[in-house]
């Protein structure tokens, strides 16, 4: 690569991190939420084989899938998923998965998380009569005596290739379902904070906001040598 495409392709770099810092920031508060990374090494190669810059930008993303704290809320209509594991809810363009567990239930008594979105259990949706309901350890919805559903949560292969689609919510994108049969542990009476470190992502972004400006100082650089070059060919004819 030349020395603007090397430049070029720096930058849109960054400025997809910063984009991403950005998000990360504005989600500290969302229970659930999965931080961005990115990889430039990735990033680099995919530029190299012809990829254009936003399509090799984009393809960078990915998640960090490690858990958050869990923060007990004492309500025990909400729940955390302890180790790997999202809730499946159903939404307009197909399912989505979220750590998110702040659960109720809406006016047509189904079991709804954020967003009022409804949360499926593992044979659909999970429906209840008015009133208070538990969820026990294994992800069972009971009201009384009454089991009225199992929470659908379901484990992936590498979470870190879900998409995010906003708010908490992702979808499967290029992360395939996890096939070894465990279990993870509900645990009723919390959520799960974010995944991010506002610190850390302050740093990341003073560091990527300097080389930002680093690579636009080589190309502006770069610019004027190669305009002058031209320039004094131009006087020798």
């Amino acid at each position: 690569m030349d020395v603007m495409k090397i430049a070029a392709a720096g930058m849109q770099r960054d400025l997809q991190k910063m984009e991403g810092i950005s998000q990360n920031v504005a989600n500290v508060l969302t229970p659930g939420y999965k931080r961005q990374i990115f990889t430039a090494q990735a990033f680099v190669q995919q530029v190299d084989q012809g990829l254009r810059l936003a399509e090799a930008a984009a393809g960078l993303k990915s998640i960090d899938a490690s858990q958050g704290t869990l923060r007990q809320t004492g309500n025990p209509q909400d729940v955390a998923i302890e180790g790997d594991g999202y809730l499946e809810v159903a939404t307009p363009d197909g399912p989505r998965y979220t750590r998110q567990g702040a659960l109720r239930v809406d006016n047509a008594g189904r079991l709804v998380g954020a967003g009022n979105l409804p949360v499926m259990g593992l044979g659909g949706e999970i429906a209840l009569a008015g009133g208070a309901f538990t969820i026990d350890a294994q992800g069972q919805v009971r009201q009384g005596d009454r089991i009225a559903g199992r929470l659908k949560v379901v484990r992936f292969a590498d979470a870190g290739q879900l998409q995010p689609v906003g708010g908490g919510m992702y979808a499967q994108g290029a992360a395939g379902f996890a096939a070894d049969g465990l279990e993870p542990r509900v645990r009723a009476g919390h959520q799960e904070n974010s995944n991010v470190d506002s610190a850390r992502e302050m740093v990341g972004l003073a560091e990527t906001v300097r080389h930002f400006e680093a690579l636009h100082r080589i190309a502006q650089g770069y610019d004027e040598v190669l305009g002058n070059t031209i320039r004094k060919l131009g006087e020798f004819n």
